[in-house]
C-alpha cells in the first residue's frame, strides 16, 4: 500500500466488511477484467455469496478462481476529497457443493440482509436450495484503509 499512514490492520478490515452491505467482486474474463456487485456474508474468515447457476460470473470463476472483493463505507465529503473506510479481500473463489455448507452460507447471507425474516428461513430455503449457486472465497489476504475518520 502506497499510503502507509492510511493502512489499517486485518481486524479493522473485517469490521469494514461487516458494516458494508455490498461489495464489488473483481474477476478476470477472456477480455480482461470483470467487476460485479455482490451481497456477501461471512462465516469466520470465509466469505460467501449466492447467484444463479449460470452466467458470466460463473464462467470467470471457472476460468480463473483468484479474485478480489472491495468494500467501501462509510464515505463522507471532505473539502475536495472524501473521508472513507475500505477493505480489499483477496483469495480463491470456488463453488460450494456440500448441501450443509450451502445451507449454512445462505443462512448467514439471509441473517445479514433480512434478519427479521429468519423465522421463515427453513421453509423459504427448502424449495430454492437446489436452484441457487453458492460460492465461497477463501480469503488469503485482507487489507484495510482509512482516510479522515481516525
Amino acid at each position: 500500500m502506497r499510503r502507509k499512514d492510511r493502512e489499517r490492520d486485518a481486524a479493522f478490515a473485517w469490521e469494514v466488511f461487516d458494516r458494508t452491505p455490498f461489495g464489488i467482486l473483481s474477476l478476470r474474463d477472456g477480455e480482461g477484467a470483470y467487476g460485479v456487485p455482490i451481497s456477501p456474508a461471512r462465516v469466520g474468515e470465509t466469505v460467501y455469496f449466492h447467484c444463479a447457476r449460470e452466467g458470466k460470473k460463473q464462467t470467470c470463476i471457472a476460468r480463473q478462481p483468484q479474485a478480489s472483493l472491495t468494500v467501501v463505507g462509510p464515505v463522507a465529503p471532505d473539502y475536495f476529497g472524501c473521508r472513507y473506510r475500505s477493505a480489499i479481500l483477496r483469495g480463491r473463489v470456488s463453488p460450494v457443493e456440500d448441501e450443509e455448507e450451502r445451507a449454512e452460507a445462505l443462512r448467514a447471507i439471509s441473517q445479514r440482509y433480512c434478519p427479521g425474516d429468519m423465522a421463515d428461513f427453513d421453509a423459504y430455503l427448502a424449495p430454492r436450495l437446489a436452484a441457487t449457486a453458492v460460492y465461497r472465497m477463501d480469503v488469503t489476504e485482507i487489507t484495510g484503509k482509512e482516510r479522515g475518520f481516525a
